[in-house]
């Protein structure tokens, strides 16, 4: 039953031509901008509330003196424009330490509160009476911040037990004067003594049990994560090198933690979740042969429950030592996601479903519901970090899993964030499930900006995708994510013969499709391979319970759909500069002198290393505006005139609020579609618009947004008329000459551009 790939008609095109970068100049803060309705008020106010922090600032906890605020900002004040750091500056002993709620997290010398107070009163610096007009008001970071929406007891009673007390993630204050930071340190390390203990090594259980059975590579690779040393030590050394730092502490009684948090060491602090996966039934193996071929076929790794099925030890390529032992992890789930990975398609031939095999990576790493076992979340993500630095040919990985709780709006969960770091570092594409209810919203770690998110949906009796799924979560993401990024299929057959629900399964059958993505395009990137998905999906624009839909099996993320022809390329991006490519119009699309058809653009920008899970809602420190654009007409200036034909919202004439919830503007994924019709045009080419803005620069050390490293960022253009008879593909192809090329790795494709 080997797998026979139809041939290629018209394969994804890459376009190699070069963009041409034109500098732009940005705005500043001047006194236009000062609210001039609200700036007497707003003296007053903040400099009542300075007065009061000063005679309130001997009871604070102090670091080198240093005491830390929060400046909540107005709602018309978001901005990064309006960024406070003229008022608070290091020339007068303050300074922004990281984005937090509606406003920001300043650390400021005790003794210069007082000076504040009279300093809002009396400047006449245009600089700092924009800042006042548009700083709501300023108090002490407070216990209740640390602990987030939460009661200290109601963290406490969340927390799971294990041997010494309760086990929490705890995120350090984020200093930013070194020593202030150095008193931070002593300060936490003296809580060591009687207030709060540290777990065990980093993977101390696994490296025991390791014997010859075990692969070298992965031996060597998960012995040195535990030879990392005493998790406190790591925690102060990650501290010292970035002034951030989190990691997993034992607190063994609810007075322990409220001394934990008083100390002023903590800026976030919460329980830590179980991991878990939905409960399959029992059932038959499957009786179907695997293609003869499987070691030839890409390889998924699959974080699940473990698998046991004998019929699918033909299917696995290698075998993790387990991170969930044997007896507790939840192997029927895991059992029932291998069998969708390995062969979905047979297992649901009455599905659309392309008929694509996988081989498949065993990683052991979920218990059962209802056992009582805990997954430190450090741990797990030095395993994942072991597993996958010894198994670097995997490059799709399938966590169909989630923490049972919802991702709150304005921040990303820390399993999330990790998993996103993991995906970056080793180039792979994690595939993950939005979650199941009961719940409102999706579940960590559905919240990875690097992973492809999936949720549920139901198909219709001839075998398409249907409806919303009444069983899987729903999105969008926080800080202006959306997620899921595709659906598929939730309510499915897999290893046992019954129909089973829930999102694991719908990311299941999600990841062959990237797996074979990946393997079939020319040196793919993850997010390449995510835009292809989104790209080739069947929805019109974002569905917070669908995302961008599913993908299409009539024409895979691969090839072109017929009447249209799709280019992808990548750049390397600067904030800056407006970065264009030109492209001919195809004739079929401008033959009555109109421009008449449909396309769909979309970018994805790679955020790292530009990305801080202290930020809050302001987790993405750079963005990407991409657009589709066409000539008409002059500028007062008498320059060419161009608009959009593929574009979103100009968040330039609307608020920073309203930018962020309407038109997801600090999203890493810009995807827009339209169908146009009789267009008026001028000139005979089109261009793509893409500039990168930065902000936030202080979290990283920089001043100046000239200072930001190239950002990477993947482009997918698809343009036609929908009409099989019109021959776009090869009329752009044509025109393009010697600036395209297959983007597809087949041996029987040969595209022989002829001339310039």
């Amino acid at each position: 039953m080997a797998e026979t790939p139809r041939p290629l008609l018209n394969p994804v095109l890459l376009f190699t031509r070069d963009p041409k970068p034109e500098g732009v100049t940005g705005g500043g803060k001047n006194a236009k901008g000062i609210k001039e309705e609200r700036l007497p008020r707003q003296r007053q106010t903040l400099a009542t509330q300075f007065s009061s922090l000063a005679s309130e600032a001997p009871q604070q906890p102090r670091f080198d003196g240093r005491v830390i605020l929060y400046a909540a900002m107005f709602d018309d004040s978001l901005a990064p424009t309006w960024t406070p750091n003229d008022l608070f500056q290091p020339d007068r002993n303050a300074r922004l330490v990281a984005p937090y709620r509606g406003g920001y997290l300043v650390e400021v010398a005790a003794s210069q509160l007082g000076g504040f107070a009279r300093l809002v009163q009396q400047t006449s610096t245009a600089k700092d009476q924009v800042d006042i007009s548009r700083v709501e008001s300023v108090r002490f970071f407070n216990d209740e911040d640390a602990a987030g929406a939460h009661s200290l007891n109601t963290i406490w009673d969340k927390a799971p037990e294990t041997d010494g007390g309760k086990a929490f993630v705890i995120w350090l204050m984020p200093l930013r004067g070194r020593e202030a930071a150095e008193n931070l340190i002593q300060k936490f390390a003296a809580l060591r003594d009687g207030t709060i203990i540290a777990p065990p090594p980093l993977l101390a259980d696994i490296t025991t049990g390791l014997d010859a059975t075990v692969p070298a590579a992965m031996r060597h690779s998960l012995r040195a994560a535990n030879a990392a040393g005493d998790r406190f030590n790591l925690a102060v050394r990650e501290y010292r090198l970035r002034h951030r730092a989190r990691t997993t502490v034992i607190v063994p009684t609810v007075t322990a933690l409220q001394q934990l948090v008083a100390s002023g060491t903590v800026f976030r602090i919460e329980p830590v979740q179980p991991i878990s996966s939905t409960s399959p039934g029992e059932g038959r193996e499957p009786d179907r042969p695997l293609p003869a071929d499987m070691q030839s076929l890409p390889i998924v790794g699959v974080v699940d429950g473990g698998m046991t099925a004998a019929s699918y030890r033909h299917a696995e390529a290698w075998r993790a030592p387990p991170f969930i032992r044997d007896g507790i992890a939840d192997t029927q789930h895991g059992n029932r996601v291998t069998s969708l990975v390995v062969q979905g398609h047979d297992w649901n031939n009455n599905l659309t479903l392309p008929p694509l095999y996988c081989q498949i990576g065993t990683v052991q790493a979920v218990p059962r519901e209802n056992v009582r076992a805990l997954v430190d979340p450090q741990d797990f993500i030095a395993y994942l970090d072991s597993v996958m630095t010894a198994n670097p040919e995997t490059k799709v990985w399938n966590f169909s899993l989630n923490q049972k709780q919802e991702c709150p709006l304005d921040s990303v969960s820390q399993l999330g964030h990790d998993i996103a770091l993991l995906a970056r570092k080793h180039r792979v594409l994690p595939v993950i499930s939005i979650g199941n209810k009961p719940g409102n919203r999706l579940q960590p770690p559905a919240d990875c900006e690097a992973a492809l998110t999936v949720g549920g949906r139901l198909h219709g009796d001839n075998g398409a995708p249907g409806s919303e799924c009444p069983v899987s979560l729903i999105g969008p993401g926080p800080s202006s994510m959306l997620k899921p990024d595709v659906s598929h299929f939730s309510h499915v057959r897999a290893l046992g013969g019954t129909i089973i629900s829930g999102s694991s399964f719908s990311t299941a059958l999600a990841s062959p499709v990237a797996a074979h993505t990946m393997r079939r395009v020319r040196e793919a990137s993850p997010d390449l391979v995510k835009a292809l998905l989104l790209h080739n999906a069947d929805g019109q624009g974002f569905n917070p319970a669908l995302g961008f839909g599913t993908p299409a099996v009539t024409s895979l993320p691969w090839e072109c759909r017929p009447g249209f022809v799709t280019l992808q390329w990548r750049a390397a991006l600067r904030p800056g500069a407006a970065y264009y490519w030109e492209l001919p119009i195809p004739y079929s699309m401008r033959q009555s002198g109109k421009l008449r058809g449909m396309g769909s653009l979309t970018a994805i920008l790679n955020p790292h290393p530009m990305v801080t899970d202290y930020a809050g809602p302001n987790y993405f420190s750079v963005r990407l505006a991409a657009a589709l654009q066409y000539q008409r007409g002059k500028t007062p200036k008498g320059a060419t005139k161009f608009h959009n034909l593929l574009g979103s919202l100009d968040t330039d004439k609307i608020t920073e609020q309203d930018a962020r919830t309407i038109d997801h503007k600090w999203s890493p994924i810009r995807h827009h579609k339209n169908d146009f019709q009789s267009v008026g045009f001028d000139g005979d080419t089109l261009r793509v618009y893409a500039r990168l803005y930065a902000r936030d620069l202080y979290l990283y050390g920089y001043t100046a947004a000239e200072e930001v490293p190239e950002m990477d960022a993947v482009f997918v253009l698809s343009l036609g008329t929908g009409d099989e008879d019109d021959d776009v593909y090869n009329e752009l192809r044509d025109q393009l000459g010697a600036f395209v090329e297959t983007a597809v790795i087949e041996s029987d494709i040969d595209i022989d551009n002829q001339g310039g």
